[in-house]
């Protein structure tokens, strides 16, 4: 019997892999929401595993160099920001507060401004910015549900087989 319950839960474990993987599953995390649990030990290790990000090392990266521009409809005006040694993927809004500390990003960025508007530069595309975050985000995201998942099958397999 206890043979049986291995098969199952590695044959779940992996098609549900194969399935998150080719993007056929959209909402990972209701599907998976039994392979997560609320425990220190988990939180730790999600910690461990956003430690491996390419913006999460400690370091303060300051802003390059300003992206794009948009108001929103409050009229409170929102800068996609690039920080120095970090890649355009994770880049984020930020206020104009940003530019008291540094003036000079927010000088070149109406230097590139003008640019875009003599024709001379092309804007980027938010919306297509806006998808590729979505999609590395949620890349990301499956990523850390598939190491929950195998933690979790780990687990059992060493109960089972103990």
């Amino acid at each position: 019997m206890a043979s049986s319950n291995i098969e199952d839960i590695l044959s779940f474990a992996s098609s549900d892999r194969e399935d998150i993987l080719s993007g056929t599953i959209d909402d990972s995390e209701d599907i998976l929401s039994w392979a997560i649990d609320d425990s220190e030990d988990d939180l730790e290790d999600d910690t461990e595993s956003l430690a491996s990000l390419e913006t999460d090392d400690g370091q303060d990266h300051p802003p390059e160099k300003v992206l794009a521009q948009t108001t929103s409809k409050n009229g409170f005006t929102w800068f996609l920001v690039k920080w120095r040694d970090c890649p355009v993927l994770r880049s984020s809004w930020e206020g104009e507060s940003l530019f008291i500390r540094c003036p000079e990003i927010y000088e070149s960025w109406k230097v590139e401004r003008k640019r875009q508007a003599e024709g001379k530069s092309q804007p980027l595309e938010i919306e297509a910015f806006n998808k590729a975050v979505k999609k590395l985000e949620t890349a990301e995201r499956q990523r850390r549900l598939l190491r929950r998942l195998k933690r979790k099958v780990n687990r059992v397999l060493s109960i089972v087989t103990d």
